[in-house]
């Protein structure tokens, strides 16, 4: 059987939908999530979300140690440049798994094996769901040599991941890194394609990526959407599946826009008072995300 480790260090205070994002991660059991953490352990957990109890400190500790530099930083938000380091800092822990990933906890699964299944796990090296950049919310990577060691061709990165400046490695560099002609179809889009229409730009890229990028799946699922009032997105307990207000599955919900997010512009955001959900997951049925907030009326 193929093993699938996801490893995410997390500091500071779980956020509120905590719980329905752990459900969600115990409705895959394909995939073992991994938590290095300082914040306690959750009153519900399942048999692949795992916990290491460490101190922010003693975690950059050994991820200096790991990759022999001194690793000192002063925000866990720094921790996200990390991302395509992870194989290599957990080269350790991560034997016996045959692909490795990282994520954020942003975000409730639906079916991850609409993207983790036997067919793309053979074919593909790498399984994202951006078809432009790799995805830093979840990607996943064949566990060997090349792949836990492509972040060390980051330019100057032993002085850059220590410095407290967010560079945003894994859909910057070490995502061009991965796939260096993703710049063809980029330009033909710019330069020709959306002068026609921005509606070719998914199936154009996806296209080309299979094309281009056969070993590697840059699909673009949508699982990061900008919501809109009035539109729903549905979470099936029953089946762990999500669809979006037009009835289209997706492997999870990414909650970026949904949240106050210096990446848009908008009062149009998640307050006080959104997560509403009172009663067992599996007693709700339906759970809805709206810009309003989680509930499951």
């Amino acid at each position: 059987m193929i093993r699938i480790a996801q490893i995410i260090p997390y500091f500071g205070k779980w956020p509120e939908w905590m719980p329905l994002y752990l459900y969600s991660c115990g409705r895959n059991p394909m995939v073992d999530f991994i938590f290095y953490t300082d914040c306690e352990i959750p009153e519900t957990t399942y048999s692949n979300t795992k916990f290491i109890k460490i101190s922010f400190d003693d975690y950059c500790k050994l991820v200096g140690e790991r990759l022999g530099i001194d690793y000192q930083i002063s925000k866990a938000y720094k921790l996200t440049d990390l991302k395509p380091f992870i194989g290599k800092v957990h080269e350790k822990e991560l034997l016996g798994y045959d692909w490795w990933g990282f994520g954020d906890i942003d975000l409730i699964y639906g079916d991850l094996s609409m993207l983790i299944n036997d067919d793309n796990l053979k074919k593909y090296d790498i399984l994202t769901t951006h078809n432009y950049h790799i995805a830093g919310h979840c990607t996943f990577v064949r566990n060997n040599e090349f792949f836990r060691n492509l972040c060390l061709k980051i330019v100057n990165w032993k002085y850059r991941l220590s410095d407290e400046k967010h560079y945003g490695f894994d859909e910057a560099e070490w995502s061009n890194l991965l796939y260096p002609n993703i710049k063809w179809p980029l330009t033909i889009y710019s330069k020709i394609l959306s002068k026609i229409s921005p509606k070719v730009f998914n199936p154009f890229m996806n296209f080309a990526n299979r094309v281009l990028n056969p070993r590697q799946l840059f699909k673009e699922y949508f699982t990061s959407p900008i919501p809109k009032d009035n539109l729903k997105w549905t979470y099936n307990t029953r089946k762990s599946s999500i669809y979006s207000p037009c009835g289209k599955e997706l492997p999870y919900l990414h909650f970026l826009f949904f949240k106050k997010t210096p990446w848009l512009e908008t009062e149009n955001y998640w307050k006080a008072g959104y997560y509403r959900i009172k009663m067992p997951f599996d007693k709700c049925n339906y759970i809805y995300i709206d810009t309003y907030g989680i509930s499951n009326d």
